[in-house]
């Protein structure tokens, strides 16, 4: 089957035709929600199998292209009766209900700390069993919402609302409850005034942010950074020198804490960044 062989298996109608019957292992994203929901799709250029009406995939597949995406096949469905003939002959493909598979992945470093976190490589110290998460600059909510659904109580801060806007959908499409926050953290009253087991800043980099998250780390607590570093400039962006780290400059900056990961990891279109993580002392 072609749509076996895509990266995702997008099912572009109305949610109660989508529950009234599915192909396993498709998700839900219907035509009206897809241009504000990238953040629920794999990265470009990932291939996806479109399933709707002939209009919502005609719309979608040049919606998904401008995006560079690669629309690898189609199935034109009307109905829910539709659908089923269809199935006949391969009645195990048919699914009924809610179920939605995840296509997004958080950051991969974040991912490999938990991974780690739960396997007992990096403790993670807290005094409550939902630890206090913080992710400054979260963009699409993709780490934030990963973290939460690991049982995290997490504040998530960004300063476009737009961007917010997203994440507070993905969350509510994932089940997942992020106290979202837009601010900028330039004001005094953004970054909140309690502390964190865990704070992160991903894709993001504001140095100011430095000292408050020396200060408001718990002992034992750990931060993680993961942004451009110094070579990113040959590409087209970024090129503003305030959201380019120096090689190095982390383990400076956070010379008194316990460093565990430090390195430099390349993205999946060349660009280097800086793995960072450490525990504070």
């Amino acid at each position: 089957m072609i749509f076996n062989k895509a990266d995702g298996i997008l099912d572009l109608r109305d949610r109660q035709s989508y529950e009234i019957g599915h192909l396993k292992g498709s998700t839900w994203l219907s035509w009206e929600i897809l241009a504000e929901s990238f953040n629920a799709l794999p990265a470009a250029p990932a291939s996806l199998f479109l399933i709707g009406s002939d209009d919502e995939i005609e719309a979608a597949s040049i919606l998904l292209d401008s995006k560079g995406y690669q629309v690898s096949g189609s199935l034109i469905i009307h109905s829910a009766d539709e659908l089923r003939e269809w199935t006949n002959s391969f009645p195990q493909l048919l699914e009924i209900g809610k179920q939605s598979k995840t296509l997004w992945k958080p950051s991969p470093v974040v991912a490999e700390l938990v991974e780690s976190v739960n396997s007992g490589e990096i403790k993670l110290v807290t005094e409550n069993n939902r630890p206090a998460v913080l992710d400054i600059g979260c963009g699409g909510g993709r780490d934030a919402i990963y973290l939460a659904k690991q049982r995290m109580n997490v504040i998530a801060i960004d300063n476009e609302s737009r961007v917010l806007k997203r994440s507070k959908a993905l969350a509510k499409m994932s089940g997942a409850n992020v106290k979202f926050k837009c601010c900028d953290i330039k004001k005094a009253d953004c970054l909140p005034e309690q502390s964190f087991d865990l704070i992160l800043m991903v894709r993001f980099l504001n140095r100011d942010c430095f000292d408050y998250i020396k200060q408001r780390l718990n002992s034992g607590g750990l931060i993680v950074v993961q942004t451009f570093v110094s070579g990113v400039s040959e590409f087209e962006s970024p090129k503003n020198p305030n959201f380019i780290l120096n090689k190095g400059e982390l383990a400076e900056v956070f010379a008194d804490f316990d460093i565990i990961v430090d390195k430099i990891d390349t993205l999946a279109d060349g660009r280097p960044v800086n793995s960072f993580i450490a525990k504070k002392i």
